[in-house]
C-alpha cells in the first residue's frame, strides 16, 4: 500500500510528475518532511522530470530551509540528467530567488503549460 502525501500533490503527465503544494503556509520543521516527499517522488515513484508549481497562490515558506530543499532537488534531477521546472513563480517569489543568489540555478515559466512544453522538447 503505497503512502500518502501529506504536503504535496502531483499527477503525471507522460514521463513528467506535476507537483503542487497543498499548503502555502508551512512551518520550519514540516519542511524536513515537505522535501521527503519530493525526494519520494524521485526514489519511489522513478521521477525524472518534474513541474513544480509555487503558485499561483505566493507560497509563504520560501525561507533559507526550503530554498535550500530546492538546490538538492535540483541537484538530484542533474545528476541523473532528469529535469526540474518551476511553474507560476510571481514576480516576487522570482525576487527572492534573485536575492538569494540562487535564480540561476532554476528554469522558470508562467505556468504549468510552458513548463510541460519545455521538458517535453527534446535535449
Amino acid at each position: 500500500m503505497q503512502r500518502p502525501y501529506q504536503f504535496i500533490a502531483f499527477e503525471r503527465n507522460g514521463d513528467i510528475f506535476c507537483v503542487r503544494l497543498r499548503t502555502t503556509r508551512m512551518e520550519d520543521h514540516q519542511l524536513d518532511d515537505l522535501g521527503a516527499e519530493l525526494a519520494r517522488l524521485i526514489d519511489e515513484e522513478n521521477c525524472r522530470k518534474m513541474v513544480l508549481n509555487l503558485g499561483p497562490e505566493e507560497p509563504e515558506c520560501l525561507i533559507s530551509v526550503f530554498l535550500a530543499k530546492l538546490i538538492n532537488l535540483q541537484r538530484r534531477f542533474e545528476d541523473m540528467n532528469g529535469a526540474l521546472a518551476l511553474a507560476h513563480a510571481s514576480a516576487d517569489t522570482r525576487n527572492i530567488f534573485r536575492i538569494a543568489g540562487i535564480e540561476k540555478f532554476f528554469q522558470f515559466f508562467p505556468d504549468e503549460h510552458s513548463a510541460l512544453q519545455a521538458l517535453y522538447l527534446p535535449a
